[in-house]
């Protein structure tokens, strides 16, 4: 199981959806193919050896439609439930999880 610093490796704060939102840099789609592409697949949601935690201790933001774009992204191979157990939050605030939960409880959108 791989564990990234997500506010150290990629940013601090994670807001853009792809290119065309805000400044355009340090985007979702850049994040879950630079993290996430071994989930790209329905076959990697059964491999047990698959799954990555991401600690948010040097996070200070995430925006919905990051959080859509990176995560609610995989409702198409998975339940919430079973993201949750491939992928990881580490010291996330309360707020940050919550911004994620409801992404993936309303699935994907673009």
């Amino acid at each position: 199981m791989k564990e990234v610093d997500v506010g150290r490796e990629f940013y601090h704060r994670l807001a853009n959806r792809n290119r065309y939102q805000g400044d355009g840099r340090y985007t979702a789609e850049h994040f879950r193919g630079k993290y996430l592409y071994d989930l790209d697949k329905e076959d990697a949601w059964k491999d047990d050896k698959i799954s990555v935690v991401f600690n948010f201790e040097n996070v200070k933001k995430i925006g919905p439609s990051f959080a859509n774009e990176a995560f609610a992204y995989f409702m198409k191979y998975a339940t919430p439930k079973q993201l949750k157990e491939k992928i990881r939050f580490k010291n996330i605030s309360g707020v940050q999880e919550l911004i994620i939960e409801q992404e993936l409880e309303s699935g994907y959108s673009r």
